[in-house]
């Protein structure tokens, strides 16, 4: 170590009122402690969000009979933070939104890599998922969802 200049050589006696150097690495670690955790915390959330949203998608899928890719996905009518989505897409081909669409209420686990529909409504086109345009409410998830 006689390259190194002689204040970086290691010392046989700590230096009197030279113990911040133990409190400033715990708090270091502690810190990295803790973003760590919670960086694996929000990759196993985002992947289970992901896992359940492409079984939605898939259910929509099996459910409509149409094999749309532009289908809309809305994790906050049902509740945000839920896990109860409404999909909706378009009844026949189109541009979304064009058609009149169907909207599908889907919750629960994810089995065979689908959900339970749970219900829905319908959209004229060109309207937005709002309650004073949903029509042919049906099921659990259209109760109390469309204008009376």
């Amino acid at each position: 170590m006689s390259w190194a200049p002689a204040s970086l050589h290691p010392r046989a006696v700590e230096l009197p009122g030279r113990r911040l150097w133990l409190i400033e690495t715990s708090v270091l670690v502690l810190v990295g402690a803790v973003l760590a955790i919670a960086t694996v915390n929000d990759l196993g959330r985002e992947t289970d969000i992901n896992h359940r949203l492409v079984a939605d998608l898939r259910t929509w899928r099996q459910y409509t009979h149409h094999n749309y890719q532009n289908v809309s996905i809305d994790q906050e009518t049902l509740g945000l933070g839920s896990e109860r989505e409404v999909l909706c897409g378009n009844t026949s081909a189109g541009p979304p939104g064009a058609k009149t669409q169907i909207c599908l209420g889907i919750w629960g686990p994810v089995a065979n890599g689908m959900r339970t529909v749970h219900g829905g409504w319908y959209l004229p086109p060109y309207r937005p998922d709002i309650p004073a345009n949903r029509y042919g409410c049906f099921g659990a998830a259209g109760r109390g969802r469309c204008p009376r």
